[in-house]
């Protein structure tokens, strides 16, 4: 490894780096804006689950929580080193790193792992568009079945998937995610308090719960998941010096959003904590109103996972205007989403467990991109020798919570899913 591979940029050298930035996507974006952008790709629907998730874990889980953070912040500013390891050019992405690091195994491991987050992520979120439907019908008295809703559901992120082209064009859909899920929180908060002081709930609470602390932290490591943005939007600021600072805040402002919803709502409902979150409230007004906002902000996210996946399989397709005429390319085009969204919305109305779907993807597939690549690519990018003291003991703290997550909430995960199948699937013999 030559010399430059092994120390770290500095602000001159990332700034002597910039023209490496391809046009199209040209430093013109504010810190402000990329603040903005990480904030609301992060804070999403996980924030429902993390009330349930300190139930698993008791109060420890806000530690938990908080630890995560520091994790996420150290790992998100090694991979945006990753990208300028060289000293000469910046890489492109997540997946470049990989290759640099490891070769094209390297490129396709992570690959996988981020195919498996953008496809998993869709799948919950077509259940959960499903589910909130059929709750908020079944408050009338109409109900048509689960199944049929998340079918529906399928249908319905269809639309924009097919007309809206490319991640840019879907990007301003999920630009409401943060408001919503602000409003979702203070909704869920302000009313189960109120629950809290109308009823006098007392409801049992554990310190720590050893037993289901890996599987909570796969539930939170899917909350803070989003690093295979960052490349592309360090890529547009006009000032990336000041990405560590822009990432600091941003996901310090999104463990804060975590803490204000999961400390208050496990304090009110306990041991009987459920996810979604607002499975506890009181029928209501505000209930509805916070199904409806979460149920309109994941309608409005879905097709940016899809979208993202979609491109790479239609650039390596050639489904394009290079290859194709207007028309045949918006066909062929629209067959392949069509098939990709059915497939996903299929796994939706057969496995419709939600947290347990969103507790097994964290724990396998965000515990690795989130925690681990990041650290082991960093290593291997500048050199084991070339580490401080300090960092060699993050990395490996690091290392070792990201194996617990991985190994043992991998495996608490999946027995979970089983019992609930079983449980689901034992439903219409009652």
């Amino acid at each position: 490894m030559s010399e430059n591979n092994s120390t770290t940029p500095d602000e001159k050298e990332i700034s002597h780096l910039e023209y490496s930035v391809t046009t199209t996507n040209e430093r013109t974006g504010s810190s402000l804006g990329a603040y903005y952008n990480i904030v609301s790709i992060i804070a999403g629907t996980g924030t429902l689950q993390l009330p349930y998730a300190l139930k698993q874990a008791g109060w420890t889980g806000a530690i938990v929580i908080l630890i995560a953070t520091l994790m996420a912040i150290y790992t998100g500013q090694l991979l945006i080193k990753c990208l300028y390891y060289d000293g000469v050019n910046r890489l492109p992405d997540f997946p470049a790193v990989g290759q640099a690091a490891f070769g094209k195994p390297g490129k396709y491991f992570i690959r996988v792992f981020h195919y498996s987050i953008l496809l998993g992520c869709t799948c919950v979120y077509v259940m959960l568009i499903g589910y909130n439907i059929d709750l908020l019908l079944n408050l009338v008295e109409v109900s048509v079945g689960l199944k049929a809703w998340i079918a529906i559901g399928g249908c319905i992120v269809l639309i924009p998937y097919l007309f809206l082209k490319t991640v840019k064009e879907v990007a301003w859909l999920s630009a409401m995610g943060v408001l919503t899920t602000c409003l979702v929180i203070i909704i869920s908060v302000i009313v189960g308090l109120i629950q809290l002081k109308s009823q006098d709930l007392h409801y049992d609470h554990d310190v720590v719960n050893w037993s289901q602390l890996p599987i909570a932290l796969g539930s939170i490591c899917f909350s803070f998941g989003g690093n295979v943005i960052y490349p592309h939007v360090e890529a547009g600021m006009r000032n990336p010096k000041a990405w560590n600072k822009v990432l600091t805040c941003a996901i310090l402002t999104v463990c804060f959003m975590y803490l204000l919803i999961s400390i208050p709502c496990y304090y009110v409902f306990g041991v009987i904590t459920e996810s979604p979150i607002y499975n506890n409230l009181e029928t209501g007004g505000a209930k509805i109103a916070a199904i409806l906002l979460i149920t309109i902000h994941i309608i409005m996210a879905s097709p940016l996972y899809l979208t993202s996946f979609a491109n790479e399989m239609e650039e390596m397709l050639k489904i394009d205007r290079q290859h194709h005429s207007k028309a045949r390319e918006f066909i062929l085009r629209a067959i392949l989403r069509t098939f990709i969204l059915t497939c996903i919305t299929l796994v939706a109305m057969f496995v419709p467990i939600v947290s347990d779907f969103m507790s097994l993807i964290g724990s396998l597939s965000y515990s690795i991109i989130l925690f681990m690549a990041p650290v082991v690519l960093y290593i291997k990018l500048y050199g084991f020798k070339k580490l401080a003291k300090w960092e060699v003991i993050v990395c490996a703290l690091i290392m070792i919570i990201a194996l617990c997550a991985c190994i043992l909430g991998t495996k608490d995960a999946i027995i979970q899913f089983q019992k609930s199948m079983k449980n689901l699937n034992d439903k219409p013999k009652h």
